[in-house]
């Protein structure tokens, strides 16, 4: 039942968005209740898990927020659900189901499980909300749906047969998921402006949320003071994501080993570390990338890292991380390394150098080719320089960190969830905002 007009004056002027409790009446449960899909708690699944959990956490902050992450049943171990518990977070278990896809467990919550909102990311994460809207529990519930690829982008790179027939068959599910979710959140610029482009017969502004990711700080904030300036000794180039044969061109590995080949760089105190092979495929994966003419000197393989400790590992070793993709969503490595202080250059078209372009320094870190030559001198523009390189990154650190903040862009996206589930009515009047609450109460 709607909250009662003949308030108390006071309680009207407490209630808002930053202050939902004052909101409800004492038989109201005064937290919004939010559950993420997820298959795991690590990493070890790549860069969606990374996003996931790092929202989970940044949302957890909110004090009116009450979060959950429902995995399949064994997909977090007892040490990974207290870390979780830490941080205020529930992991909650699909129980399996005989014949189903393990990640279509998620599609049945347990019956008892209380969410207002359901976030879902991408197809693989997606896909199951359609289901637990279905059910009459969670009929409700409201749908915020995470998206950070362009599969028809990425599919003009991709090596594998009729990438782009398949790659419109993806961006075809990317986008119906997106028109039947309640908000659609993309990561970062690149993201919002083909999102909103895809929707803008269906959706409004209102429906569309992007986010920029902020700072790893929790995890990597304690290794700025471990980056050295390297003029003189090897210059470690770490290059690291997935390894397989699909994603070779699109991640442009291949453009940074032929980068070698240049005089710049070739027989000369430069390596490059690729990190990312899958396992027992290291030989494999070496041997590609020295078809493309690097020396086998100049050239280290290793596996696809899953420990977030062994990353912190690498990223202390190298000297500059590169992220030459050819498309790119967003740009999650590029992140970490940043988040780290190390030294970055990426390609032009990705959605970090999208958002780089808005940020002091931000320019110095962007190739605006796929050419190795180019690659092979800005390699070697930041060894030339690599003190000053080293504090410019630190500046640009700082930069980023304040115009894309986790808890400011949190506080956005958990306002928006507030109004979809609890406000019928608001005002802004100013700089000030007054509201006027009102929350269906189940009885």
């Amino acid at each position: 039942m709607a909250a009662s007009s003949s308030q108390p004056e006071t309680m009207k002027a407490e209630c808002s968005l930053d202050n939902p409790k004052a909101c409800y009446s004492e038989t109201s449960d005064p937290a919004l209740h939010v559950t993420l899909l997820g298959g795991e708690w690590s990493s070890s699944a790549g860069g969606l898990s990374t996003i996931n959990r790092e929202l989970a956490i940044h949302l957890s902050d909110h004090s009116a927020v009450k979060v959950s992450l429902l995995v399949p049943k064994g997909a977090c171990s007892y040490e990974e659900k207290n870390e979780a518990h830490t941080y205020g977070i529930t992991i909650v278990e699909a129980k399996e189901r005989a014949a189903f896809d393990r990640l279509d467990w998620l599609s049945f919550p347990p019956h008892e499980h209380l969410m207002e909102i359901v976030v879902g990311h991408g197809v693989k994460l997606g896909r199951q909300v359609q289901v637990i809207r279905d059910s009459p529990q969670f009929s409700n519930c409201k749908w915020a749906q995470v998206v950070h690829t362009a599969p028809e982008d990425l599919s003009r790179y991709k090596c594998y047969t009729d990438p782009i027939s398949k790659g419109e068959t993806k961006h075809e599910s990317e986008v119906e998921l997106c028109k039947l979710a309640d908000l659609v959140v993309p990561v970062g610029p690149r993201l919002k402006e083909a999102y909103s482009s895809y929707l803008q017969r269906c959706k409004t502004d209102q429906d569309v949320l992007s986010i920029t990711l902020g700072l790893f700080q929790r995890e990597f904030e304690d290794l700025v003071a471990k980056q050295h300036p390297n003029e003189d000794g090897e210059f470690k180039v770490l290059l690291f994501g997935r390894g397989d044969d699909e994603d070779f061109e699109l991640k442009g590995y291949n453009i940074a080993a032929q980068a070698f080949t240049d005089q710049r760089l070739k027989n000369k105190p430069y390596h490059l570390i690729f990190v990312g092979a899958p396992d027992r495929k290291q030989e494999e994966v070496r041997e590609k990338l020295l078809q493309r003419g690097i020396a086998e000197a100049q050239l280290t393989v290793r596996k696809f890292i899953q420990s977030r400790e062994k990353l912190k590992d690498f990223l202390c070793e190298a000297d500059l991380a590169i992220m030459p993709s050819k498309s790119e969503g967003f740009g999650l490595v590029a992140l970490e390394a940043l988040s780290a202080g190390l030294p970055i250059l990426v390609g032009s078209r990705s959605g970090f150098a999208k958002t780089m372009e808005t940020v002091p320094y931000g320019l110095s870190c962007i190739v605006n080719s796929d050419d190795p030559t180019e690659w092979a001198k800005a390699i070697e523009a930041v060894r030339l320089r690599h003190r000053m390189r080293l504090k410019e990154i630190k500046a640009l650190k700082a930069s980023y960190g304040e115009m894309y903040s986790w808890k400011e862009q949190c506080e956005e996206l958990v306002k928006r969830m507030w109004k979809m589930v609890n406000v019928s009515s608001f005002r802004l009047s100013g700089e000030s905002q007054t509201y006027n609450c009102a929350r269906l109460v189940k009885v």
